[in-house]
């Protein structure tokens, strides 16, 4: 990287790939963090005249979305925290049959994955580097998205304990057969103990950086890596509301200071303001959304394609109530429209048609326009973790929200 002096107070500082770092001397470090509050349901109320038109959606994919097959950890946790999101939903338009229905269907697809482990990959309990890992993963590198090598675990192991959050906070008796194995989860990926000698402190998590990294034990020329910063959202924000629904107020309260960190850094490094990306990053990167950031650079692409839908949705997914942590309405505005490197939101959703991506960058636009993000995402096939009953909920709680830079 090009390096450049920064002076203050005498100190020496230079430019970083996250933009000016400035020197300064002391042998102590305090971080200030402004709190955004978030829990299980929207940030808004769901206006009372429009519960039944969520009913009528929730009914159709309470019928259709909730057979899930996928035999590997990330996919099978998207469609699991998919169900769980339709529990949260079918409380707040309190239809009590429906969100008996769907708490029993989460229980038959957890129990194979955490209690029986009869599933085709189970999660075994790594001696060597202390973790939680599948099976083929371990076996395996290349499988799994190198899970066995410790890659992406907050991602994965946080749809689980998104899941199992809100079946807790439905009905702590039906949750008991699920806390030991789900504890284990979160310890593998959000540990909060220094003293656990199982596994490590918040694995993933780097309070220097003020976000995650998703790389495992994998070396890359560029140093570590994430991509999908809104899965690392939500890998803290199922902690959070995990920790709040059995009562731990202390822990919840330490993942609510993660997941505000990991959100801020979210909306700085990969969402930044084309203005702020000029100055973080320098011509001729002038985009409003980063792909990956690595430690040495950051990249408009993803590991999967250079698709612009595909760069902004996986800084999206999943939607949630602590979607809105990361997206504002300025940055939905800008990004909705053309810049000088990039065609903008709008024409990526308009190149990705009526699948699942186009639909999530139609849910972000509803933060800004509802009628328009309505008609356009509610004709899109949702994507493996997602359903209409989630985007129509989402649009309808969240216009016009602002968050704290």
């Amino acid at each position: 990287m090009n390096s450049t002096s920064v002076v203050s107070g005498g100190l020496s500082g230079y430019r970083s790939a996250k933009g000016p770092l400035t020197a300064i001397a002391g042998n102590i470090i305090s971080y200030k963090q402004p709190l955004q509050q978030v829990g299980f349901a929207g940030p808004r109320a769901l206006d009372s005249n429009k519960k039944a038109q969520v009913q009528r959606q929730l009914l159709k994919d309470a019928a259709t979305s909730t057979n899930i097959t996928a035999e590997d950890p990330y996919f099978f946790g998207k469609g699991v925290a998919k169900v769980a999101r339709l529990l949260q939903i079918a409380q707040e338009v309190e239809d009590s049959t429906s969100a008996a229905a769907l708490s029993a269907k989460l229980v038959s697809l957890l129990k194979p994955w955490l209690v029986t482990q009869t599933n085709s990959d189970p999660l075994v309990y790594d001696k060597t580097w202390g973790g939680i890992v599948s099976t083929l993963g371990l076996s395996d590198p290349s499988m799994d998205f190198g899970q066995g090598r410790y890659n992406d675990h907050h991602f994965h192991y946080g749809y689980f304990l998104y899941a199992g959050a809100v079946l807790a906070a439905y009905d702590m008796s039906v949750f008991a057969p699920f806390r030991e194995p789900l504890n284990q989860l979160l310890r593998d990926y959000a540990n909060p103990s220094y003293v656990d000698s199982q596994f490590p402190f918040m694995r993933h998590f780097d309070p220097y950086d003020g976000h995650s990294w998703a790389a495992g034990l994998f070396t890359f020329g560029d140093g570590r890596n994430q991509e999908s910063t809104g899965e690392a959202i939500n890998a803290y924000y199922s902690a959070y509301l995990y920790a709040s629904a059995l009562g731990f107020q202390d822990i919840a309260s330490f993942y609510e200071i993660v997941l505000n960190m990991e959100a801020h850094s979210g909306r700085r490094y990969w969402h930044p303001m084309r203005a702020q990306s000029e100055e973080l990053y320098g011509k001729p990167f002038i985009h409003n959304t980063v792909g990956i950031v690595w430690a040495s650079k950051v990249d408009h692409v993803t590991f999967f394609g250079a698709n612009d839908e595909y760069v902004y949705g996986i800084q999206m997914l999943p939607f949630t109530p602590a979607t809105s942590l990361l997206l504002t309405p300025d940055w939905v505005r800008e990004a909705w429209s053309p810049g000088s490197n990039d065609g903008g939101m709008k024409a990526a959703a308009q190149a990705a048609g009526t699948n699942g991506w186009a639909q999530f960058l139609y849910s972000a636009y509803g933060m800004v326009d509802r009628n328009t993000a309505l008609d356009k995402a509610l004709t899109c096939t949702p994507d493996d973790g997602n359903t209409n009953t989630n985007v129509l909920h989402w649009i309808l709680t969240n216009e016009q929200l602002t968050v704290a830079a």
